[in-house]
Protein backbone atom coordinates (compact mmCIF):
# COMPACT_ATOMS: atom_id res chain seq x y z
CA UNK A 1 0.00 0.00 0.00
CA UNK A 2 1.69 3.36 -1.58
CA UNK A 3 0.94 6.76 0.49
CA UNK A 4 -1.60 7.82 -1.51
CA UNK A 5 -3.46 5.07 -0.89
CA UNK A 6 -3.01 5.06 2.89
CA UNK A 7 -4.34 8.52 3.58
CA UNK A 8 -7.28 8.07 0.44
CA UNK A 9 -8.45 4.86 2.43
CA UNK A 10 -8.41 6.99 5.57
CA UNK A 11 -10.64 9.59 4.68
CA UNK A 12 -13.29 6.98 3.95
CA UNK A 13 -12.69 4.73 6.36
CA UNK A 14 -10.85 1.86 4.50
CA UNK A 15 -8.50 0.39 7.10
CA UNK A 16 -4.95 1.07 6.59
CA UNK A 17 -1.75 -1.49 6.37
CA UNK A 18 0.02 1.60 8.80
CA UNK A 19 -1.32 5.00 10.40
CA UNK A 20 -0.62 7.36 7.48
CA UNK A 21 1.78 10.42 8.11
CA UNK A 22 2.07 13.66 6.62
CA UNK A 23 3.63 17.00 7.79
CA UNK A 24 3.15 20.89 7.20
CA UNK A 25 6.66 20.68 6.19
CA UNK A 26 7.57 23.78 3.75
CA UNK A 27 10.16 25.29 6.09
CA UNK A 28 12.32 22.05 6.83
CA UNK A 29 12.08 21.05 3.15
CA UNK A 30 13.23 24.46 1.98
CA UNK A 31 15.70 24.58 3.81
CA UNK A 32 17.13 21.08 3.64
CA UNK A 33 16.81 21.62 -0.08
CA UNK A 34 19.38 24.70 0.61
CA UNK A 35 16.73 27.09 -0.61
CA UNK A 36 16.07 30.12 1.19
CA UNK A 37 12.32 31.04 1.28
CA UNK A 38 12.77 33.61 -1.19
CA UNK A 39 14.22 31.11 -3.38
CA UNK A 40 11.52 28.63 -2.96
CA UNK A 41 8.68 30.66 -2.72
CA UNK A 42 10.01 32.07 -5.85
CA UNK A 43 10.44 28.99 -8.63
CA UNK A 44 7.83 26.08 -8.81
CA UNK A 45 10.64 23.38 -9.93
CA UNK A 46 12.23 24.43 -6.12
CA UNK A 47 8.99 24.25 -4.38
CA UNK A 48 7.88 20.66 -6.15
CA UNK A 49 11.37 19.30 -5.34
CA UNK A 50 11.97 20.60 -1.91
CA UNK A 51 8.94 18.72 -1.60
CA UNK A 52 9.59 15.59 -2.80
CA UNK A 53 13.07 14.75 -1.66
CA UNK A 54 11.35 15.77 1.85
CA UNK A 55 8.75 13.18 1.53
CA UNK A 56 11.29 10.52 -0.12
CA UNK A 57 13.90 11.23 2.75
CA UNK A 58 11.56 10.66 5.46
CA UNK A 59 9.19 8.25 3.81
CA UNK A 60 5.74 10.30 4.24
CA UNK A 61 2.99 9.55 2.63
CA UNK A 62 1.68 12.87 1.47
CA UNK A 63 2.93 16.24 0.51
CA UNK A 64 0.99 19.33 1.71
CA UNK A 65 1.96 21.98 -0.48
CA UNK A 66 2.20 25.52 1.23
CA UNK A 67 4.40 28.31 0.78
CA UNK A 68 2.98 30.94 3.63
CA UNK A 69 -0.10 32.81 4.62
CA UNK A 70 -0.28 36.08 2.72
CA UNK A 71 -1.39 34.71 -1.01
CA UNK A 72 -5.06 35.63 -1.22
CA UNK A 73 -4.08 38.85 0.73
CA UNK A 74 -1.10 39.91 -1.25
CA UNK A 75 -2.85 38.74 -4.59
CA UNK A 76 -6.21 40.99 -3.85
CA UNK A 77 -3.57 44.17 -2.66
CA UNK A 78 -2.61 43.91 1.03
CA UNK A 79 1.05 45.61 1.87
CA UNK A 80 2.84 42.27 2.19
CA UNK A 81 6.62 41.87 3.48
CA UNK A 82 8.74 39.48 1.77
CA UNK A 83 11.94 38.18 3.87
CA UNK A 84 14.57 36.34 2.10
CA UNK A 85 14.75 33.65 4.43
CA UNK A 86 11.45 33.48 6.54
CA UNK A 87 7.76 33.27 5.29
CA UNK A 88 5.90 36.49 3.73
CA UNK A 89 3.58 38.18 5.72
CA UNK A 90 0.91 40.58 5.67
CA UNK A 91 1.89 43.83 6.96
CA UNK A 92 -1.14 46.12 6.51
CA UNK A 93 -4.34 46.14 5.15
CA UNK A 94 -5.64 46.81 1.99
CA UNK A 95 -7.37 50.10 3.78
CA UNK A 96 -9.01 51.38 6.89
CA UNK A 97 -11.93 52.05 4.56
CA UNK A 98 -14.43 49.13 5.01
CA UNK A 99 -16.30 49.65 1.34
CA UNK A 100 -12.25 49.79 -0.21
CA UNK A 101 -11.46 46.55 0.94
CA UNK A 102 -14.85 45.14 -0.21
CA UNK A 103 -14.37 46.93 -3.87
CA UNK A 104 -10.70 45.45 -4.01
CA UNK A 105 -11.31 41.57 -3.14
CA UNK A 106 -12.26 40.41 -6.88
CA UNK A 107 -11.56 37.08 -7.81
CA UNK A 108 -9.96 37.69 -10.79
CA UNK A 109 -7.21 38.70 -9.24
CA UNK A 110 -6.03 35.42 -8.49
CA UNK A 111 -5.57 35.03 -12.34
CA UNK A 112 -3.07 37.70 -12.97
CA UNK A 113 -1.61 37.28 -9.87
CA UNK A 114 2.32 35.80 -10.27
CA UNK A 115 2.55 34.28 -6.56
CA UNK A 116 -0.59 32.42 -7.33
CA UNK A 117 0.71 31.34 -10.73
CA UNK A 118 4.26 29.93 -9.34
CA UNK A 119 1.70 27.97 -6.67
CA UNK A 120 -0.40 26.33 -8.83
CA UNK A 121 2.64 25.17 -11.39
CA UNK A 122 4.37 23.88 -8.42
CA UNK A 123 1.25 21.27 -7.85
CA UNK A 124 1.11 20.68 -11.35
CA UNK A 125 5.04 19.65 -11.00
CA UNK A 126 4.10 17.78 -8.12
CA UNK A 127 0.99 15.99 -9.87
CA UNK A 128 3.06 15.24 -12.86
CA UNK A 129 6.28 13.70 -10.59
CA UNK A 130 4.40 11.52 -7.72
CA UNK A 131 1.07 11.96 -8.47
CA UNK A 132 -0.88 8.18 -7.22
CA UNK A 133 2.02 7.48 -5.30
CA UNK A 134 2.01 10.20 -2.69
CA UNK A 135 -1.81 12.12 -1.70
CA UNK A 136 -1.38 15.82 -2.66
CA UNK A 137 -2.99 18.03 0.10
CA UNK A 138 -2.87 21.33 -1.82
CA UNK A 139 -3.26 24.56 0.73
CA UNK A 140 -5.53 27.18 -0.29
CA UNK A 141 -4.52 29.56 2.02
CA UNK A 142 -6.81 31.51 4.34
CA UNK A 143 -10.12 30.87 4.66
CA UNK A 144 -13.18 33.93 4.08
CA UNK A 145 -12.79 34.78 8.04
CA UNK A 146 -9.03 35.51 8.46
CA UNK A 147 -8.58 36.72 4.77
CA UNK A 148 -11.20 39.31 5.74
CA UNK A 149 -9.39 40.13 8.78
CA UNK A 150 -6.03 40.08 6.73
CA UNK A 151 -6.91 42.24 4.08
CA UNK A 152 -9.36 44.44 6.55
CA UNK A 153 -6.52 44.41 9.56
CA UNK A 154 -7.16 42.63 12.65
CA UNK A 155 -7.81 46.19 14.58
CA UNK A 156 -10.46 47.21 12.31
CA UNK A 157 -12.27 44.04 12.04
CA UNK A 158 -12.23 43.18 15.82
CA UNK A 159 -13.59 46.90 16.60
CA UNK A 160 -16.52 46.15 13.71
CA UNK A 161 -17.42 42.98 15.01
CA UNK A 162 -17.99 44.82 18.16
CA UNK A 163 -20.31 47.63 16.52
CA UNK A 164 -23.95 46.19 15.32
CA UNK A 165 -24.22 49.27 12.57
CA UNK A 166 -21.03 47.89 11.29
CA UNK A 167 -22.37 44.00 10.68
CA UNK A 168 -23.65 44.30 7.37
CA UNK A 169 -20.33 45.68 5.84
CA UNK A 170 -18.69 43.16 7.73
CA UNK A 171 -20.44 40.22 6.46
CA UNK A 172 -20.16 41.99 3.21
CA UNK A 173 -16.76 41.50 2.98
CA UNK A 174 -16.69 37.94 4.28
CA UNK A 175 -18.51 37.06 1.91
CA UNK A 176 -16.50 38.65 -0.86
CA UNK A 177 -13.23 37.31 0.59
CA UNK A 178 -15.25 33.63 0.25
CA UNK A 179 -15.86 34.11 -3.19
CA UNK A 180 -12.15 34.43 -3.66
CA UNK A 181 -11.16 31.91 -1.50
CA UNK A 182 -13.61 29.29 -2.74
CA UNK A 183 -12.23 29.91 -6.31
CA UNK A 184 -8.72 29.35 -4.89
CA UNK A 185 -9.97 25.83 -3.94
CA UNK A 186 -10.85 25.38 -7.24
CA UNK A 187 -7.51 26.71 -8.70
CA UNK A 188 -5.54 24.12 -6.44
CA UNK A 189 -7.99 21.19 -7.12
CA UNK A 190 -7.78 21.58 -10.65
CA UNK A 191 -3.80 22.27 -10.95
CA UNK A 192 -3.46 18.42 -9.69
CA UNK A 193 -4.23 18.46 -5.90
CA UNK A 194 -5.99 15.34 -4.57
CA UNK A 195 -7.60 17.63 -1.59
CA UNK A 196 -7.44 20.71 -0.30
CA UNK A 197 -6.76 22.33 2.63
CA UNK A 198 -7.30 26.07 4.34
CA UNK A 199 -6.35 27.72 7.54
CA UNK A 200 -8.97 29.67 9.33
CA UNK A 201 -6.50 30.42 12.62
CA UNK A 202 -8.16 33.98 12.90
CA UNK A 203 -11.55 32.53 14.62
CA UNK A 204 -9.80 30.26 17.02
CA UNK A 205 -11.11 30.97 20.40
CA UNK A 206 -7.82 31.97 21.37
CA UNK A 207 -8.72 35.00 19.36
CA UNK A 208 -12.66 35.54 19.55
CA UNK A 209 -15.32 34.14 20.98
CA UNK A 210 -17.41 31.24 20.18
CA UNK A 211 -19.98 33.89 19.93
CA UNK A 212 -18.41 35.78 17.40
CA UNK A 213 -17.54 32.49 15.29
CA UNK A 214 -20.88 30.98 15.36
CA UNK A 215 -22.01 34.48 13.75
CA UNK A 216 -19.12 35.59 11.48
CA UNK A 217 -16.92 32.26 10.71
CA UNK A 218 -18.89 28.70 11.31
CA UNK A 219 -21.34 29.37 8.17
CA UNK A 220 -19.08 30.44 5.49
CA UNK A 221 -17.26 27.18 7.05
CA UNK A 222 -20.17 25.01 6.64
CA UNK A 223 -21.10 26.70 3.19
CA UNK A 224 -17.70 26.27 1.88
CA UNK A 225 -17.27 22.39 2.58
CA UNK A 226 -21.11 22.37 1.10
CA UNK A 227 -20.23 23.74 -2.34
CA UNK A 228 -16.54 22.11 -2.15
CA UNK A 229 -18.40 18.67 -1.99
CA UNK A 230 -21.06 19.53 -4.74
CA UNK A 231 -17.71 20.01 -6.98
CA UNK A 232 -16.08 16.57 -5.96
CA UNK A 233 -13.61 18.68 -3.59
CA UNK A 234 -12.37 17.01 -0.04
CA UNK A 235 -11.11 19.67 2.28
CA UNK A 236 -9.36 19.95 5.83
CA UNK A 237 -9.80 22.93 7.94
CA UNK A 238 -7.26 24.37 10.19
CA UNK A 239 -7.70 26.17 13.44
CA UNK A 240 -4.87 27.01 15.47
CA UNK A 241 -5.01 27.44 19.03
CA UNK A 242 -7.15 25.78 21.87
CA UNK A 243 -10.25 24.61 19.94
CA UNK A 244 -12.03 23.25 23.06
CA UNK A 245 -15.06 25.23 22.80
CA UNK A 246 -15.69 25.33 19.35
CA UNK A 247 -15.26 21.51 18.24
CA UNK A 248 -19.01 20.60 18.45
CA UNK A 249 -19.35 23.45 15.83
CA UNK A 250 -16.52 22.84 14.25
CA UNK A 251 -17.60 18.94 13.63
CA UNK A 252 -20.91 20.10 12.40
CA UNK A 253 -19.08 21.90 9.42
CA UNK A 254 -19.01 18.58 7.01
CA UNK A 255 -15.05 19.05 6.26
CA UNK A 256 -13.69 15.40 4.76
CA UNK A 257 -10.73 16.44 7.64
CA UNK A 258 -10.31 18.92 10.60
CA UNK A 259 -6.54 19.72 11.92
CA UNK A 260 -6.36 20.08 15.12
CA UNK A 261 -3.55 21.91 17.38
CA UNK A 262 -1.34 20.18 20.23
CA UNK A 263 -3.52 22.63 23.00
CA UNK A 264 -6.87 20.86 21.96
CA UNK A 265 -7.46 17.90 24.41
CA UNK A 266 -7.16 15.14 22.23
CA UNK A 267 -9.56 12.58 23.93
CA UNK A 268 -12.19 15.72 23.21
CA UNK A 269 -11.26 15.82 19.40
CA UNK A 270 -11.66 11.52 19.23
CA UNK A 271 -14.78 11.95 20.47
CA UNK A 272 -16.23 14.87 18.89
CA UNK A 273 -14.77 14.08 15.14
CA UNK A 274 -15.61 10.12 15.40
CA UNK A 275 -17.58 9.23 12.01
CA UNK A 276 -17.28 13.00 11.52
CA UNK A 277 -14.23 14.31 10.12
CA UNK A 278 -10.72 12.62 9.93
CA UNK A 279 -8.46 14.27 12.54
CA UNK A 280 -5.09 15.37 11.11
CA UNK A 281 -2.18 16.61 12.68
CA UNK A 282 -2.07 17.05 16.29
CA UNK A 283 1.36 17.03 17.96
CA UNK A 284 2.82 20.29 18.85
CA UNK A 285 5.48 21.28 16.27
CA UNK A 286 7.69 23.18 18.45
CA UNK A 287 7.87 21.36 21.62
CA UNK A 288 7.81 18.02 20.52
CA UNK A 289 9.34 18.25 16.74
CA UNK A 290 11.60 21.05 17.23
CA UNK A 291 12.70 20.69 20.71
CA UNK A 292 11.91 17.47 21.84
CA UNK A 293 14.23 14.86 22.14
CA UNK A 294 13.86 10.69 21.08
CA UNK A 295 11.95 9.97 24.24
CA UNK A 296 9.37 12.91 24.38
CA UNK A 297 8.51 12.36 20.36
CA UNK A 298 7.62 9.15 21.29
CA UNK A 299 5.78 9.48 24.06
CA UNK A 300 3.77 11.55 22.72
CA UNK A 301 3.38 10.13 19.52
CA UNK A 302 2.44 7.00 20.65
CA UNK A 303 -0.35 9.33 23.00
CA UNK A 304 -1.89 10.01 20.09
CA UNK A 305 -1.83 6.79 18.28
CA UNK A 306 -3.46 5.13 21.35
CA UNK A 307 -6.02 7.76 21.94
CA UNK A 308 -7.20 7.13 18.08
CA UNK A 309 -6.66 3.87 18.50
CA UNK A 310 -4.65 4.15 15.12
CA UNK A 311 -7.95 4.87 13.14
CA UNK A 312 -9.50 8.35 11.97
CA UNK A 313 -6.50 10.09 11.73
CA UNK A 314 -3.56 11.40 9.55
CA UNK A 315 -0.62 11.86 12.07
CA UNK A 316 1.62 14.65 12.11
CA UNK A 317 2.34 18.14 13.76
CA UNK A 318 -0.75 20.81 14.36
CA UNK A 319 0.34 23.35 12.30
CA UNK A 320 3.80 24.44 10.49
CA UNK A 321 7.55 22.47 11.56
CA UNK A 322 9.92 25.40 12.40
CA UNK A 323 12.44 25.66 9.55
CA UNK A 324 14.54 24.44 12.30
CA UNK A 325 13.65 21.14 13.19
CA UNK A 326 16.14 18.28 13.76
CA UNK A 327 16.10 15.54 11.12
CA UNK A 328 16.79 13.04 13.47
CA UNK A 329 13.46 14.24 15.20
CA UNK A 330 11.37 13.71 12.80
CA UNK A 331 13.03 10.66 11.56
CA UNK A 332 12.27 9.10 15.03
CA UNK A 333 8.35 10.43 14.58
CA UNK A 334 8.17 8.35 11.74
CA UNK A 335 10.05 5.35 12.65
CA UNK A 336 7.66 5.14 15.94
CA UNK A 337 4.46 5.68 13.62
CA UNK A 338 5.82 3.19 11.34
CA UNK A 339 6.37 0.30 14.37
CA UNK A 340 2.84 1.54 16.08
CA UNK A 341 0.70 -2.02 15.92
CA UNK A 342 -2.88 -1.02 14.92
Amino acid sequence: MNGYQRIHNTLHNIPTDVVPIMLHNFMPAAREAGLTMKQFRGNPHNIAKAFIDASAKYGLDGILTDVDTALEASALGAETYFPDDIPAKVTAPISDDIEVVIENAEVKKLQSDERIQIYLEAIRLIRQQVGGELFIRGNADQGAFSLAMAVYGMTNMMLAMKNPQQEPAILRLIERCYEVHLAFHRLVKSAGADMTSFGDSMCSPDLISPAMYQKFAAPFQSRLARELANDGIETVCHICGNTNRILQTLSECGFAGVEIDYKTDIMEVRKTMDKKSIVFGILDPSGTFCFGNEQTIKEKTIQVLETFHGNGIVIGAGCALPAETPTENIKTFVRTVREFNH
